[in-house]
């Protein structure tokens, strides 16, 4: 491996989790499994309605999409029957998920691995100690509100997180490796400087709670980037409205978005930005933002997934300085 025996002994011990798989997140799972990183999915949604449009190349499109179990019943004749050696068995269908769907699939990416972890539970229900076991937890298509929750969870841990979505040609990432992580700088050839801290990174938390008017100045001159409006908007509107925003929803999505604009804004003289009226364009505009929101384009999800395996690969080893 590139990356030595010693960074591969640390990824080769490692787990993630991957919560709501995406085609962005397919593809990292697909370079980190490959790796020889154990992966584990915690995904609930029904398959194949939640993976329909999602770009994925080691997914087998003619997967089971439901099981039939014996359930037998339970009543008071139970044990009457089992004395006459007789039976009385339900017949019950179970929707498959995206977890249990991709499965199989990604067993066969790398053999080499144990099968992949299953958690099909809401994101609600999962206590926070559940998440600690894992050394890094990537997620897609959820609200800012569980991606804080999450995010804070593992980097008490000393785990990182990295919240990453693309819509239509554009793609956004949020990385959060904790306070205290450390790394060696690559300084030469084979050659590593003495461990030093990642003091730039800010936790999620403070990211996601942040007025976009406020952000500072400096790399921007007049407002922020306009993908990162957009990314701020999507995950509002999912912690809003409890999902994220389709061609179905483009009336009340421009609607929110307006709100949203004000709601974020800022004034000038407090050392942020001025939002414009245009940011993120007219309400026609908006309408037409909210029907990208689901779509990925499998370049898009090829390269910033690709960027983003990198940077695990990184956060595991030690090795190389975080971008």
């Amino acid at each position: 491996r590139l990356w030595g025996a010693d960074s591969q002994s640390k990824i080769s011990s490692a787990k993630v989790l991957y919560i709501n798989l995406t085609g962005v997140s397919c593809e990292i799972l697909k370079n980190l499994v490959l790796a020889g990183v154990q992966p584990a999915i915690c995904d609930g949604r029904p398959y194949p309605e939640a993976m329909a449009s999602t770009p994925c190349s080691f997914l087998n499109r003619a997967t089971e999409t439901t099981t039939t179990v014996d359930e037998e019943d339970v009543d008071d004749d139970k044990e009457k029957r089992e004395n006459n050696g007789s039976s009385n068995k339900k017949r019950r269908i179970v929707t498959t998920t995206v977890a249990r769907a991709l499965q199989s699939p990604i067993h066969e990416l790398n053999p080499l691995l144990e099968e992949c972890g299953v958690d099909e539970r809401p994101l609600d229900s999962i206590p926070d100690e559940d998440f600690t076991q894992y050394d890094i937890i990537i997620a897609s298509r959820i609200s800012a509100k569980h991606a804080i929750r999450v995010s804070n969870a593992c980097t008490k841990a000393g785990s990182a997180f990295y919240l990453v979505d693309t819509f239509g040609l554009h793609g956004c990432a949020i990385v959060d490796l904790g306070l205290d992580h450390t790394f060696r700088k690559e300084i030469g050839k084979d050659k590593l400087s003495d461990p030093m801290k990642a003091s730039v990174y800010v936790p999620l938390e403070q990211i996601l709670t942040l007025k976009l008017g406020e952000t500072k100045k400096g790399r921007w001159d007049k407002t922020p980037p306009e993908i990162w409006g957009m990314y701020r908007l999507f995950l509002d509107f999912q912690e809003k409205m409890g999902k994220w925003p389709t061609a179905q929803d483009k009336q009340e999505f421009a609607s929110h978005a307006l709100k949203w604009r004000d709601e974020t804004q800022t004034s000038a003289q407090s050392g942020g930005f001025t939002i414009p009226d245009e940011f993120l364009g007219d309400l026609t505009s908006l309408e037409s933002l909210a029907s990208i929101a689901t779509a990925e384009i499998s370049p898009v999800c090829a390269v910033l997934g690709g960027v983003i395996g990198n940077e695990v690969i990184k956060a595991l080893s030690g090795k190389g300085e975080p971008a």
